[in-house]
């Protein structure tokens, strides 16, 4: 007696429909792509401002300079780091003036170090102050 065997059929999956879907999908997200774009780079350069040819030196000053090389100069005087704030102390006492004169070059952390020093010596933080563009006399 032979009983009823139904074909086993092999599922098929409808490949027209997903191509279909997928080029749908590709379209979808073409459209909603946004570009990559390039980041802009903050340029940050410190102001240079002219030295003003004047007749008369109207209020003479203690000019404290660092160059490049970050050597620190009171007065044509070089001053070791540790000592500036002592220096700086004494000069207040004096009642001297003071004018800040940095290279453009000078690295942030001897500027700060600088700052920091006129802090503890009791100077006010907006010295006049100079940035040359090279060597000194520029």
């Amino acid at each position: 007696m032979e009983f009823y065997k139904p074909k086993k059929t092999i599922p098929a999956i409808p490949i027209v429909s997903l191509v279909d879907i997928l080029v749908i999908l590709l379209i979808f997200f073409i459209v909603t792509m946004q570009p990559k774009q390039k980041r802009t780079i903050l340029d940050i350069s410190i102001p240079v401002v002219g030295d003003l040819q004047t007749e008369q030196v109207v209020d003479p000053r203690a000019v404290l300079a660092v160059n490049a090389e970050g050597e620190i100069t009171l007065d044509s005087v070089k001053v070791h780091p540790n000592l500036l704030v002592d220096y700086l102390k004494e000069m207040k006492k004096q009642g001297r003036e003071l004018e800040l004169e940095m290279d453009k070059r000078v690295r942030l952390e001897q500027m700060i170090m600088v700052s920091e020093s006129l802090t503890k010596a009791g100077f006010e933080s907006n010295l006049p102050t100079r940035v040359l563009t090279g060597g000194k006399g520029e």
